[in-house]
């Protein structure tokens, strides 16, 4: 099955799509970059995000998505990055658990909010209506 033909988000040169979301060539230069990130905290496990973007020349956003994809403990080292919500420490998805707790929490009491409101407006429509015949 062909991929879908699009340009390039990264050069702009048209490619089939066939999952990578870039040209071959760009996903090629993607990959070193990576490479070259891991290889940089394998030899500087102690590195903060901000001294790898400096030193690699990498963005913020690579180096996170390499974090959650577990790509830096292969090699040894655990990295943290800010939890999005908080800024708590954290080495994978985009938010904490605490924060995933407390956003559980209140999802669960706005939908017991919205419950109980149905069943208040079903018993009041119940409560109040009466058939105009009632009186003929």
């Amino acid at each position: 099955m062909a991929g879908k033909v699009k340009n390039c988000p990264h050069c702009g040169k048209l490619y089939a799509d066939y999952g990578a979301h870039m040209c071959r060539d760009c996903e090629d230069k993607m990959r070193e970059k990576e490479s070259e990130v891991v290889n940089y905290v394998r030899d500087n496990p102690k590195a903060k995000i901000l001294e790898i973007t400096e030193a690699t020349g990498c963005s913020e956003q690579l180096i996170k998505k390499l974090i959650r994809e577990g790509r830096f403990e292969q090699v040894g080292v655990k990295m943290t990055y800010p939890c999005e919500k908080c800024g708590a420490p954290i080495l994978s998805g985009k938010i904490c658990q605490t924060c995933k707790e407390n956003m559980q929490k209140e999802l669960q009491k706005q939908a017991a909010g919205v419950v109980a409101a149905r069943q208040a407006a079903s018993a009041n429509r119940g409560q109040g209506m009466h058939s105009k015949d009632k009186g003929r």
